[in-house]
């Protein structure tokens, strides 16, 4: 069972949550104290649910319990009793977790259906039945907690619930099939997978790899033999009212060819246009059938075709050239375009086309209307916007619906998240809204983005930030302000990377001085690295803490990465080892050494131990330094970790290390090699 800490929730139940998703997800969450127990409360800000306004769950600061409070801040049920509270549903029944069993109570505690059950689910609205699992069967109860449908199908991981219109997917002895909700069967149990067409008005059955449609009374509307369904239209795809839409098959083409090429770099790092380009290597054509089978738009008429979305229409092309047909199979946008595309970021996909001409842009809308943007030359979808560009090369914004929000005038656009623009004009940058109001004058030299906010560049070169209201609250005192990697795992412990006069140190949000300034660099975030700072000071290496404390000295020409509590070391050109507490494992005499201990600690088949050239001499000892082996053959050696010694000799200021030193003006000028 998966459980959030706002509702339950499993991937199988989507579809009938969503509303619940739209009245949920928007609450408050704050850390409150009652009678000296700290506690999370819950509160939901918009619901329909009368329950919602009366009360709010709350949840132990490790959220090992949980319980609810009244609009007063009274406790009605405490912590200790439940490691799990769902929200009140509108009947006023609250699924709960009890030890390893889940039941249903009410506010009062009333136990409403007993707690013998594995796993339990929220009530479907389309049946008004609530799944149940116990001893990897599931079945399905009523409000009363009588059993309606039998505990004899497969349990998964999660519990399965009934859809509209009232039928629910199950699995009984390895097999698939479909009941209503008095357990009637209504596709039998004999197929490898069925699932629910993107429409929701009918069920895509496999079975032997082969492909059939059948409608919601188990009545097969066809076989797809000769090719196959495109199914897994995105969230957010599929318009308003898409049912009866048409089917998107495609012949099997090289299907070996088009495996490789969905896992080729550049088909999976390209936009939907490259990624188009590269698939017509795979001569795959594509069709529209009915859910019947009959055909709406023959194979051979388009190489590439998209599932029917916006306005019920569809993207087709025809070698590269692009249109739009509509649900009949009528051009309703000829193929006369480079490219055509819906725009999306996620599951938020835009409600306008996009189609290129060669420098021209033509914005559409689901009607295949016009929409009166002028002068578009290229554009890039970045963050659900359009930063488009005139042919002078000046940028503006049309947001997802075609409206122009930002005039060309910029020769730069940033998007910062969904709060406004980085903007540039002439040399200079400011900060503005998605309607072009400024927020910051264009008196900057630069202004880059970190995760806890903008870095603005003043005109002497330094560097500052402002708080949410536009007070300073970084003053212009530094050259370069970076993150730390650890700003986003604690609230409480936001720092900044600072340089300042060529010396590096760290800052705590109201600007003081965490880690001394007077180092040469420190590390940024290192994939596997320690909780601390690699640090650089007159050329030698060492680790220190987030507070500042020394960890390892700083007396090292190299420091790695730790494994297994274990670090290499090197001084004087020779290799050693010591501990996370710097306690020597190997004294620093070796010409090369490998710690080869395993990543993962349940790797327990591999011998953790350390790898050491001595005087031309190959040996192995374990993790404390003991000796296990001497005078190991070097074949043994080259085959097990020649590919180590290709990197060459390891070094702090190799890029894995990201160790902050420069000033941003010195970046901006290109004086950093």
């Amino acid at each position: 069972m998966v459980k959030f800490f706002i509702f339950k929730f499993s991937f199988a139940m989507k579809r009938i949550i969503i509303l619940a998703i739209c009245l949920l997800v928007v609450h408050s969450t704050g850390i409150c104290q009652n009678n000296e127990i700290e506690y999370y409360t819950y509160k939901t800000e918009t619901s329909t649910n009368n329950y919602d306004l009366e009360y709010s769950r709350i949840a132990a600061k490790d959220h090992s319990s949980w319980g609810f409070i009244n609009k007063a801040g009274k406790i009605v049920i405490s912590l200790g009793k439940y490691k799990f509270l769902n929200p009140i549903d509108e009947k006023g029944m609250i699924l709960a977790k009890k030890g390893d069993k889940e039941g249903f109570i009410d506010i009062n505690e009333n136990i409403l259906i007993s707690f013998i059950y594995d796993d339990v689910g929220v009530f479907s609205g389309s049946v008004d039945l609530a799944p149940v699992i116990k001893d990897k069967k599931q079945g399905f109860v009523n409000r009363k907690g009588e059993i309606v449908i039998p505990l004899e199908y497969d349990a998964f991981s999660y519990v399965t619930y009934f859809y509209a219109p009232g039928l629910a997917i199950l699995l009984k002895n390895g097999r698939y099939g479909v009941i209503d909700s008095v357990n009637k069967i209504i596709i039998p149990f004999e197929y490898d997978k069925i699932k629910w067409s993107d429409t929701k008005d009918f069920f895509v059955v496999t079975k032997d790899k082969e492909l059939a449609n059948f409608s919601f009374e188990g009545k097969k509307l066809t076989d797809c033999r000769d090719y196959q369904i495109v199914t897994g239209s995105p969230l957010g795809y599929l318009p308003t009212n898409d049912k009866n839409l048409p089917i998107l098959v495609k012949s099997r083409g090289n299907q070996k060819l088009s495996s490789e090429i969905k896992n080729n770099i550049d088909y999976m790092n390209g936009s939907e246009r490259v990624k188009d380009s590269m698939l017509l290597q795979t001569n795959e054509k594509f069709a529209y059938i009915d859910k019947e089978g009959n055909f709406i738009v023959p194979f051979g008429k388009y190489g590439t075709a998209k599932p029917f979305g916006l306005g019920r229409k569809a993207i087709v092309a025809n070698k590269g050239i692009y249109g739009i047909i509509d649900e009949y199979g009528k051009q309703v946008l000829p193929l006369e375009y480079e490219f055509v595309e819906r725009p999306s970021q996620y599951s938020n996909y835009a409600d306008i086309f996009v189609a290129t001409k060669g420098k021209e842009i033509t914005i559409l809308d689901e009607n295949i209307n016009v929409i009166p943007v002028k002068g578009i030359a290229s554009y890039i979808d970045w963050n659900g916007n359009l930063v488009v560009s005139d042919i002078n090369d000046k940028k503006g914004v049309v947001n997802y619906s075609g409206q122009q929000t930002i005039p060309f005038e910029y020769d730069t656009l940033f998007q910062r998240s969904s709060s406004g623009y980085i903007a540039k004009k002439g040399d200079m940058y400011g900060y503005i809204t998605h309607k072009n109001k400024i927020i910051k004058p264009f008196n900057y030299k630069y202004i880059y983005e970190i995760k806890d906010g903008l870095v603005y560049v003043n005109q002497e070169g330094k560097v500052g930030m402002y708080d949410e209201k536009g007070r300073i609250k970084i003053p212009f005192e530094y050259d370069a302000i970076y993150d730390t990697w650890y700003n986003n795992s604690d609230s409480e412990k936001t720092r900044f990377i600072v340089v300042q006069n060529g010396k590096v140190g760290t800052i705590d949000e109201d600007n003081n001085i965490v880690i001394p300034i007077i180092y040469g660099a420190l590390s940024g975030w290192v994939e596997y690295g320690p909780e601390a700072h690699f640090a650089r000071k007159d050329g030698k290496y060492g680790l220190i803490s987030h507070e500042g404390n020394i960890i390892i000295p700083i007396e090292y020409e190299y420091i790695g990465i730790p494994s297994g509590g274990i670090i290499k070391v090197r001084k004087n050109g020779k290799y050693g080892a010591v501990s996370w507490e710097h306690k020597e494992i190997l004294p620093c005499k070796y010409e090369k050494l490998v710690l080869d201990i395993p990543f993962f600690i349940f790797d327990d088949k591999q011998e953790s131990k350390l790898v050491a050239l001595d005087d031309g001499v190959w040996k192995y000892f374990n993790t404390d330094g003991k000796l296990l082996r001497d005078n190991i053959a070097e074949g043994e050696i080259m085959k097990n970790y020649d590919y180590i010694f290709k990197w060459g000799e390891p070094s702090n200021e190799g890029y894995d290390f990201h160790m902050q030193q420069y000033s941003i003006m010195d970046l901006l000028e290109d004086k950093v090699n």
